[in-house]
C-alpha cells in the first residue's frame, strides 16, 4: 500500500502506457482495505493526498471522448479490474485484431454505449484503448477511490 502511493507520488505523467494510469488503478483496487481494513498509521493520510494531487492533474483537459473508464459505477470498475489490467498491460494483447469492447470497458459502460447517441456502439479495441490512455483517466479514476474514500479531490 504504502509502496504504491510512494510511487504513484513519484512518477511524472508520461507517455501512453502511462505509469501514473497503473499506480492510481493500484489504488483503487486497494481502496476497499484503506476504508475497511487496517492499513496502518498515517497509510490514509498519504493514499488521500497522492490520490488528490493525481486527481488534480487533469486540468479541465477536453478531449475527443465521449466517455471514459473511469465513468463506471466503482464496484463495476473493483470487479473487472484485475482482468482489465492484463489486457492493459500486455502489449500483445493490445495489439490483437480481437480486442472486443468488453475485454476493456465495464458492463454499465458497454450498456450506456448502447443507449447513448453521441457515441457509436460499435468501438473498435485501439478506440476503447485510447480512452484508457487519455490524459483524463488517470485524474478520474483517482477522483473515483477519493470518493469511495469519502474523500474530496480539494
Amino acid at each position: 500500500m504504502r509502496d504504491c502511493a510512494h510511487r504513484l507520488d513519484t512518477t511524472a505523467p508520461g507517455p501512453e502506457g502511462d505509469p501514473v494510469l497503473f499506480w492510481t488503478l493500484g489504488l483503487l483496487l486497494l481502496a476497499p482495505y484503506v476504508a475497511f481494513g487496517n492499513p496502518g498509521p498515517g497509510v490514509e493520510d498519504k493514499v488521500v493526498a497522492v490520490l488528490r494531487r493525481v486527481a488534480r492533474g487533469d486540468d479541465g483537459r477536453a478531449c475527443a471522448h465521449g466517455r471514459h473508464p473511469y465513468e463506471a459505477a466503482v464496484d463495476d470498475v473493483l470487479e473487472r479490474l484485475p482482468a482489465v489490467l492484463e489486457v492493459l498491460s500486455s502489449p500483445a494483447n493490445q495489439a490483437l485484431d480481437d480486442l472486443f469492447p468488453e475485454d476493456l470497458l465495464f458492463e454499465a459502460c458497454l450498456d450506456e454505449l448502447e443507449d447513448e447517441e453521441a457515441e457509436p456502439a460499435d468501438l473498435s479495441g485501439p478506440e476503447i484503448l485510447a480512452r484508457w490512455q487519455c490524459p483524463r483517466t488517470a485524474p478520474g479514476f483517482a477522483r473515483a477511490a477519493l470518493d469511495y474514500l469519502g474523500a474530496t479531490v480539494r
